[in-house]
């Protein structure tokens, strides 16, 4: 009885380590993840579980019954969901001949629509391709609260301090997978400085697999970037977490 007491504790003391106390952690972190991959998604889900982590999954194309439960199953972990559009055309440009109304009605309603239906409430959206401007995200806004986008082309990390997160924002985000050529030294560099600002900086990636290639997360990086994460106290949240997060009290 005594040697179980003991294991108990020490796996309750592990576990409270492991995870931080989250009144004092620093700077924040959202892995964000898009199209569709349901099953990895779901099954990725221990892995975040396990570093007490959620994550942003955007879903492209129809909501069907059977997308509409995966995304019910990420929100009941903790995770957020968001819109990808409904078949992956660009915000910016424009297609030849759309205006933003038409845009609106044939890329998002449709989407938003049968989210109503199956009872899913979202408030982000992933830009086809990344492409956007002004413009596009006063477009976007009037649906959602947050806009997900890239780097841009100089690929230069977004860090916005957590004292300043405003209420709708666009979370430019840098890509992670080996067609990014991500290196995991640097992305936990990246980690480091976000930690050291006391501010928040986004990725996002596609499926989350063993030994991914392409576009993808490597599920090895996803869980040494989470381990890192947390081994400096960071927030690790989805989009819509975002307006809990404080600034640390404790300066660098």
């Amino acid at each position: 009885m005594k040697i179980f007491l003991s294991l108990l504790i020490s796996c309750v003391i592990f576990t409270a380590v492991s995870a931080g106390n989250p009144a004092e952690r620093r700077g924040a972190v959202c892995f964000t993840f898009d199209d569709y991959h349901g099953a990895n998604w779901v099954k990725a889900d221990a892995i975040f579980k396990k570093y007490d982590a959620h994550a942003t999954f955007f879903i492209v194309r129809e909501i069907t019954p059977e997308r509409a439960e995966v995304m019910k199953t990420l929100q009941a972990a903790g995770h957020t969901v968001g819109l990808h559009s409904r078949s992956h055309r660009n915000a910016h440009p424009l297609p030849d001949g759309w205006n933003e109304d038409k845009y609106i009605a044939n890329q998002i309603l449709p989407q938003l629509e049968s989210c109503k239906k199956f009872g899913i409430k979202v408030r982000s959206f992933a830009y086809p391709n990344n492409r956007r401007n002004e413009k596009t995200d006063q477009m976007l806004f009037k649906y959602f609260d947050y806009l997900r986008a890239g780097w841009g082309k100089t690929q230069q990390p977004v860090y916005t301090p957590l004292a300043d997160l405003p209420s709708k924002m666009v979370l430019a985000g840098g890509g992670i997978g080996k067609y990014y050529k991500s290196d995991l030294n640097n992305l936990k560099s990246l980690l480091d400085e976000a930690h050291k600002r006391d501010a928040l900086i986004v990725f996002f990636s596609h499926n989350i697999t063993p030994n991914a290639k392409s576009i993808h997360m490597p599920t090895e990086m996803l869980e040494e970037l989470l381990k890192h994460a947390r081994k400096l106290n960071m927030n690790i949240v989805g989009a819509e977490e975002l307006p809990g997060l404080k600034a640390s009290r404790t300066k660098k």
